[in-house]
Formats: C-alpha cells, structure tokens, sequence
C-alpha cells in the first residue's frame, strides 16, 4: 500500500459528513422529495450525506430496496465528497458482500462496513474479526469504511484494524467512537499514517490534534453550517474561533441529548422535530418510533430558538 504524507486519502477528503437521517411520510413511506431537499441543503453547507446509517436508528427499520434507493436518491441529488452506503450490519461476510455489490451498481463511491453484530451478549474476539474483515476485504474491490464503535457493545482492536488498511488498498478510512478520549487519540494515531480517521463531531478538536481530519456524526442533520464551520475553523488553525464554535456545537448537543432524556424520546425523532420546526424537510419517524403531540412538538420549537439554531445556521 502506498505511503501517504497526510493522514488523508484522497478517496476519502477531510471534511464533514452527516449519518443521513431518512425522511418518512406521516404514514411511514420513504419520503424522496424530503430526501433530495434535505441532503442538497447539507451540500450546499459543504457536509456530506452517508445515507441510511444506523446510527441514526433509521436503517435497521429500512429493508434492502429502501436503502439503495436512498443511495440512487443521494447519487442523483448530489453531496459534498463521496456517496458512502452504510450497510445494516450484516453479521455474515455472505450478506456484505452482496450489499457491496448491489450499493456499488446503485451509484455508492464507497461502503461503511461495520464488524459484524451477532447477538445481544456476545463480542467477536480478534481472531473472529481477522476472518470476517479477510472474508470480505479478500472478495471485493469497492472501496470500505472500516468502523469501530462502541455502540455496538465491542471495541474493533486497534491492531486488527491497522492490520487491514494495511493490508487492503481499497481501505479508505476508519471510524472511531469511544466515550473514553483516550481510546480515541490512540487509534488515530495509529491509524492518521496510513488512511482517513473520522470521529465524531464532539470528539473532533481533541482528535484533530492528533491528526484526524474529518468526522461523521448525526449532529450535521440539524446543524450543517455549524458542524462545516468548527471543521473549517479546526483545518484553519484559528483557535479562537475553534473555541466559539465548539462551545456551540456542546451547548447543542448537551440542549438536545438533556431533552431526549427528560422526554424519553429517541435522538432522530427530536431532530426530525427539530428540522420541521426550522422549516426543513427533515420528514416524520416510521413506527415504533412516536409520533409527536402538540405539547412536545412546541417544546421542541423552543428548545430549537433556545439553541440560537436559526441564527448558527442562517435561517432568521
């Protein structure tokens, strides 16, 4: 595999990208026309668009044909860097590859494949993920987003990851989230010599420093200029307004992550509510998910004003 000079792989740009959250009709079909509105506003903020992540607790809900469709909708339209389809975490090599293939002839630049999932009480030790990572990086040559998040209930080990963009060309970059920093700053800077480092939005100063150059979060859903300015500012090398901006992007997320828990609401169904409360396209949730009534609809419309959303994102 070549050397890079930068921690960046061209196929993979610095920048800042959204787990696409996936706008629904009020009876639960995928809403295109909210699709197309609300990935070309992100562009237009220069954030990128990963359409169907399960991050967002949408794609699990989604079935295979719903999922490309969002990647064609995302390929027409158009997004700022690479149109990467995050899969359903597929626990077999057999099902990811598939889902390469058929995402790759849908018009995704690249795949997030994330370690296989495989119960409720059970972590796959490294040897399991050294034959699931050689089963399908071996069988493919579409470039991949290796994933390691914590959300899952394991960790991906760091030296099992290295092993792989190593290994395999069309390793274009890796995700990292962990509570704990400085897991973290360690596996970036393993990884910052060799491909593309994402982390999320939250993470992204302390990472930065240690050479991550882009990050991948939902946040960038309801707050795309925000998120696009603390990357920029953090590219920059301006600190004071580095420090401006992140004390924006933790009031933000510390407004909607305290309502989320007070209310007993799922994230993605206060950011849909948050979106239509500003006027953008953001779609309704599919059930289990609620519906909102009316006194948490108006509560999320002031939570939106008490966090200045208007103002950050230049829509007074």
């Amino acid at each position: 595999m070549p050397t890079r000079s930068e921690a960046v792989d061209k196929r993979l740009p610095a920048g800042s990208y959204a787990m696409g959250l996936t706008p629904f009709t009020r009876t639960g079909a995928l809403d295109e026309g909210a699709l197309r509105d609300h990935v070309a506003w992100l562009a237009r903020e220069g954030v990128g668009f990963w359409p169907a992540s399960p991050a967002t607790e949408e794609g699990v809900q989604m079935s295979d044909a719903e999922i490309l469709r969002t990647v064609e909708l995302v390929r027409e339209t158009g997004t700022a860097g690479p149109v990467v389809a995050s899969n359903r975490e597929y626990p077999t090599a057999r099902d990811n590859l598939r889902f390469i293939r058929e995402a790759y002839a849908r018009g995704a630049d690249a795949v997030q494949l994330h370690p296989p999932t495989l119960g409720h009480s059970f972590a796959p030790d490294a040897t399991m993920l050294r034959s699931f990572y050689a089963d399908v990086l071996s069988a493919t040559a579409v470039p991949v987003v290796l994933s390691s998040n914590f959300m899952t209930g394991f960790e991906v080990p760091g030296e099992v990851l290295e092993a792989q963009v190593r290994e395999y060309p069309h390793v274009i970059g890796v995700f990292t989230h962990h509570p704990d920093q400085h897991r973290v700053a360690a596996l970036t800077q393993r990884l910052v010599p060799h491909t593309t480092v994402l982390t999320i939005t939250q993470k992204a100063v302390f990472a930065h420093l240690v050479g991550a150059r882009a990050e991948l979060d939902n946040l960038q859903n309801i707050a795309p200029r925000l998120c696009r300015g603390l990357h920029d500012a953090l590219t920059g090398g301006e600190g004071a307004q580095v420090a401006a901006l992140y004390g924006e992007v933790t009031r933000l997320w510390s407004g909607t992550s305290g309502f989320v828990a007070e209310h007993g609401l799922p994230r993605v169904v206060v950011y849909k509510a948050i979106l239509r409360a500003l006027g953008h396209p953001g779609g309704h949730p599919r059930k289990p998910y609620p519906a909102l009534g009316d006194d948490e609809t108006k509560a999320v419309a002031a939570l939106a004003d008490s966090l200045g959303l208007r103002e950050s994102e230049g829509l007074t």
